[in-house]
This record gives C-alpha cells, sequence and structure tokens, in this order.
C-alpha cells in the first residue's frame, strides 16, 4: 500500500499539514510529492487563511533523503532532483496564504530549505538548523544558498554553508531565522496563536498583503510597488475596507467576511 506521507487537518480557517515520515521525517521524492498534494488540497478549500507545516514526532525534517542520492550518479539527474526540490520550495513561497513553519528537533538540510520557504517560522528551544550539505561532498539543492543569505545575512550565511556549521534556536532567533522561540509543550499552541493572529484579518487584505511583500522579495522593488499600488486599490472595492474603516471609527472590532 503507497501510504501518504502527510496529514492534513482545517479547522478555524486554518490549515495543519503534518509531514508523516518516520523517524526523522526525511524530505524524499515521496514526501515531496504528498506535500505537494497536501498543498493542492488546502488549495480546493478556498476558505484557509493561514497554513501550518510542522512534522510528526521529535523532528521537523532532518533532511534529505540519502539513500536516494546514492542511486543518482549523473549530473542530469542531481540537476533535475534539484529542480524538484526547487518547484516545491517556490510553491510554498509563492502560496496565496501565509505558511507557518512549526519546528522542533532537526531542521537540517531540506528539512531548513523547507522551513525558508516557509513565511514564518516558530521553533523549540531545542532545535537545531544548519546546511550540513558540504560535509558530504555536495551543496544544498533546494534553494538554501539563495534564501539563507536574504534571511540572515551574506557573511553568516556563506559562513553556514561553506562550513556545515549547525546553529540553535537561540542563534537563528537572534540571527532573524525564526520569529518565536518556545517550549517543545507549546509549539502546537503558540504555532496556532500566530496563526490565529493572521486569521483575524481579512482574506483579501492577508493574500495582497502577502502577495506585494513576496513580489518584491523576489522581483524588483518597482515591481513590489506596482504591486502594492494594485493591490491596494482592490481592497479599497471590497467589503471588508468598509468594515475595516467603520469598525475603526466606532471603537468596536471589525467582522470581516472575507470579501
Amino acid at each position: 500500500m503507497n501510504m501518504r506521507l502527510t496529514d492534513v487537518r482545517i479547522e478555524d480557517n486554518i490549515a495543519v499539514i503534518t509531514i508523516q515520515n518516520p523517524p526523522v521525517n526525511t524530505l524524499s521524492m515521496k514526501t515531496m510529492e504528498d506535500i505537494h498534494s497536501a498543498l493542492t488540497e488546502v488549495e480546493q478549500q478556498g476558505n484557509v487563511k493561514a497554513v501550518i507545516l510542522t512534522g510528526q514526532g521529535q523532528h521537523f525534517v532532518a533532511g534529505a533523503e540519502l539513500n536516494e542520492f546514492l542511486q543518482i550518479e549523473s549530473k542530469e539527474a542531481a540537476s533535475q532532483m534539484s529542480y524538484i526540490g526547487y518547484q516545491l520550495m517556490d510553491r510554498i513561497e509563492s502560496f496565496s496564504v501565509p505558511v507557518i513553519a512549526a519546528i522542533k528537533g532537526a531542521c537540517l538540510g531540506g528539512g531548513l530549505e523547507l522551513a525558508l520557504a516557509c513565511h514564518l517560522r516558530v521553533a523549540t528551544q531545542e532545535a537545531i538548523f544548519g546546511l550540513p550539505e558540504i560535509t558530504l561532498g555536495i551543496i544544498p539543492g533546494a534553494g538554501g544558498t539563495q534564501r539563507l543569505p536574504k534571511v540572515i545575512g551574506q557573511a553568516r550565511a556563506i559562513e553556514m554553508i561553506l562550513t556545515g556549521e549547525r546553529i540553535s534556536a537561540e542563534e537563528a532567533k537572534q540571527l532573524g531565522l525564526i520569529n518565536k522561540v518556545c517550549s517543545q509543550e507549546e509549539l502546537e499552541k503558540e504555532s496556532l496563536i500566530l496563526a490565529k493572529r493572521i486569521t483575524a484579518q481579512g482574506k483579501v487584505a492577508i493574500e495582497s498583503a502577502l502577495v506585494s511583500v513576496m513580489e518584491g522579495l523576489l522581483g524588483s522593488a518597482k515591481a513590489g510597488y506596482r504591486m502594492e499600488a494594485e493591490k491596494f486599490g482592490h481592497c479599497f472595492t471590497t467589503h471588508d475596507k468598509r468594515e475595516g474603516v467603520e469598525a475603526f471609527l466606532n471603537r468596536r472590532k471589525p467582522q470581516f467576511q472575507d470579501r
């Protein structure tokens, strides 16, 4: 039986995608395929306003599936694997609603690349981060060399990539890699708190803000400005804009209807 390696649970406009590839949730080709399927399931719901991506058991994702690496001997096959990883990370990064990585245990190699593709990251105090591919005689192949410098800065990222150094959750927080550090017992709770702070807002505004930010980060500043202006205008045509402004002026909590 071909078991699915992800679980999807949707409640109160929040989707929780759990990677289930024991013992350490390696990012195999099948895992990536099933994350794609989970994202498609979330998109088909239509009412989801935030996604939490996490791993079952003690780890987020401990890295790629090295047994698959042993089967690849040509440059073309290895490059194709890299492109497959890129496509998944690009889809997460470009997802219409924010994706929050809830990280525990090992977040290494492909696991860190997966977390970097997410828009927000919450981690436990015990979590470990790194791109150790250099110690295997290879390099990160799913966007790690591109996203890590943008998140933590060029010098520290290059040091981590060229040495394979692993860092703690506390240092990751100081570097801006993660948004919040919490205990392992509070990871689910803190991730949901963050998600609910987002889902309390209108869906049109959430999507408009996110696509504007990503347009500038992934494209040019001018493209970002143009997208911001377009989405700013679009928001002014919505019910939620009128509700939000009227609620503020009347000192009451807005009741957004996501339209």
